[in-house]
Order: structure tokens, then C-alpha cells, then sequence
């Protein structure tokens, strides 16, 4: 003999009553589970607490500074720099200046960037790359990639200056500095395929408004300061830089009013 259980007959009125009492049960679970995960993110101290400042670090000059201030300015994230800091390169308080603490760097070099937990970063490309991926501003997928594309081209647009413009602290003909034909092959030959192929890019209307963006601003900028014109055949990467410029995030930090404080012209014209 063979003995099976058949499910219990219920009424009509019985079944209605058992399937709202699920349903009441899922409601509840899903509303405890929507509560609890809520309750974690409110108290996780990591997602909730309020996030400290980072430390920047710099001579009081553009050139490879003006980048890493920017970038962090337009980050939206807490910082101090040179001024709040009471940082002076040259000549600045015992611990408090270049000289002191070179032997602790990761290179040896300027700029550098101290962590909340008090780890440094050092090179600029590494210190807008760190401050992007704090902020999230990085961008994603293509934009992610034209970032870092830009970042690439000011540095390679920087290494050409730093061969042929003089700088406040270094005249043409004097150790890496080519000399006054060179400067103007620069201007004429060297800078206007990378403009052009900035230009390019800039048309499309992507990934301009990145960390790498704002790196290249610096670096253009500069540019700009020896020569007012050299963007005058570009008329997209004109536009933009123009943009930026205007930005009150770019007043402020060229105004010297940020926490960096102020920074002087470094590239300068050939006399």
C-alpha cells in the first residue's frame, strides 16, 4: 500500500487570507532589508565620515604646479596647500621647507602630495590622476581614456618647453636650453602639429573636461603667457581654454587667493 499527502483543501476565504499573509511577509522582508542596508550606509564610517584634507606641495611657481592646484581645486574635495600650510620652499621654517624635507621624498623632487593618512604622492601625473580618482572626476570609458591621452600631450608639449623657452631661472643657451633659433623653431615648426591635433580632438567634445583636461589648461596657459596668440588658429581649443580660463575656479587659484597661495610666470619671452 502506497500512501501519498494531498495539500490541505482550503476555502475560498482561507486561501485569500494565506496568500495575503505571504504577501504581508515579503512585503516585511523587503522593507527590513531596504531599512538594514540603509542602516549600514548611514553608520559605515568609511561612506559617512567626513572626508580630511589632502596636502599639496610646491615651489611658488607655475610650471609643474599650476596642474596639481588646479586639478584640486576643480576636485570639490578638501585640501591645503603652500599658504595654509605655512610651506616655503626657499627658505621657509625649520620642516617646513623644500631642503628639510627632500631626503623623505619618494624622489626627491616637488610637487608632492600628503595623504590624510599622511602617505605622499609624488609625480604630477600621479598626484591629478590620485586627485581624480578621489574625486571621481576621471571620467569613464572614452572620456577616461582622452584623460589620459591629454595628460600625456601637455607632458610632451612641457618637455618641449623646457628645451626650448627660458624660464625665470634659466636663459637660452644655458645647460638643456637650445638657443634663440631654436626657440623660434619651436613657436613655428615644433607646437603647431600638437595644436592641431589637440584641435582636432577638442572638436569632438569629449574628455575636455577631465583631470587631463584641466593638466592640459596649465600647460596651455603657459604657453600663453609668453606668446598671447599662439591659440589663434584654433578656434575649438580656443574656446575652450577661454572657458577655463574664465572659470572662478581658475580666477582663484591664479588670483593667488587658493590654498597654494600665489604663483609667478615661470616660462618668460626670449629677451
Amino acid at each position: 500500500v502506497v500512501f501519498t499527502e494531498s495539500a490541505p483543501c482550503l476555502s475560498s476565504a482561507e486561501e485569500a487570507q494565506t496568500l495575503k499573509m505571504s504577501s504581508d511577509a515579503l512585503a516585511y522582508t523587503v522593507a527590513g532589508v531596504a531599512v538594514g542596508a540603509a542602516a549600514a550606509y548611514l553608520l559605515a564610517p568609511s561612506k559617512r565620515a567626513k572626508r580630511e584634507p589632502f596636502e599639496l606641495r610646491y615651489f611658488p611657481v607655475m610650471a609643474k604646479g599650476l596642474g596639481p592646484t588646479l586639478v584640486a581645486e576643480f576636485s570639490g574635495l578638501p585640501w591645503v596647500g603652500n599658504k595654509d600650510l605655512g610651506f616655503i620652499a626657499r627658505g621657509g621654517p625649520p620642516g617646513n621647507n623644500f631642503a628639510d624635507i627632500k631626503e623623505n621624498l619618494p624622489f626627491g623632487q616637488l610637487p608632492l602630495l600628503t595623504t590624510a593618512a599622511g602617505d605622499m604622492i609624488a609625480q604630477t601625473t600621479a598626484i591629478v590622476n590620485y586627485i581624480g580618482m578621489l574625486a571621481g572626476t576621471e571620467g569613464s570609458g572614452l572620456d577616461y581614456g582622452i584623460s589620459q591621452m591629454l595628460i600625456a600631450e601637455a607632458e610632451d608639449i612641457y618637455a618641449m618647453m623646457a628645451r626650448n623657452v627660458p624660464t625665470i631661472v634659466a636663459p637660452l643657451n644655458q645647460g638643456i636650453k637650445g638657443d634663440k633659433a631654436a626657440y623660434d623653431l619651436f613657436w613655428s615648426e615644433k607646437l603647431p602639429p600638437h595644436l592641431a591635433n589637440l584641435e582636432r580632438m577638442c572638436k569632438a567634445g569629449r574628455g575636455f573636461e577631465t583631470p587631463g583636461g584641466v593638466y592640459l589648461f596649465s600647460i596651455l596657459h603657459q604657453l600663453c603667457l609668453v606668446v598671447p596668440s599662439v591659440l589663434s588658429g584654433s578656434a575649438a581649443l580656443s574656446a575652450w581654454y577661454k572657458k577655463t580660463l574664465n572659470d572662478p575656479r581658475t580666477a582663484k587659484v591664479l588670483a593667488g587667493e587658493s590654498s597654494m597661495g600665489a604663483f609667478k610666470q615661470y616660462f618668460i619671452e626670449e629677451p
